[in-house]
């Protein structure tokens, strides 16, 4: 009686081995920051490295190296042979460059603190 049992379960419990076996097709966009993530990355940069500015002028500079690696991987993934074409066509050419004009700006605002607050006479 057990052995029927298990046999049973096993035989039914066949399908879904199956099913798990098969390869995930994810698509791209899962793997990409949604837009206002993004956005709230600008907004954080900008707002750390503005209090980093007050204390010391280079302390914004201590942000922008992570953000540097950071865009660095994003745009490399656009870069991409294989990728590039996959986020274009899944996502959309304004998701490209909304993700280029965010990361601009994840760069940018860092520096123009540090030399905002290095050129002020105090």
């Amino acid at each position: 009686m057990r052995a029927g049992r298990i046999t049973r379960l096993s035989l039914m419990s066949f399908p879904l081995a199956l099913l798990l076996a098969l390869p995930v097709q994810a698509g791209v966009a899962e793997r990409e920051p949604p837009p206002a993530e993004l956005w709230l990355f600008v907004i954080g940069i900008a707002a750390l490295s503005w209090v980093m500015a007050c204390r010391r002028w280079w302390l914004p500079l201590a942000v922008w190296l992570p953000t540097a690696l950071f865009v660095a991987s994003l745009i490399a993934d656009f870069a991409d042979p294989v990728i590039g074409p996959a986020v274009r066509e899944e996502l959309g050419l304004a998701y490209v460059l909304q993700a280029d004009l965010a990361g601009a700006l994840m760069l940018v605002v860092p520096l123009m603190l540090a030399n905002i607050r290095f050129s002020r006479k105090d």
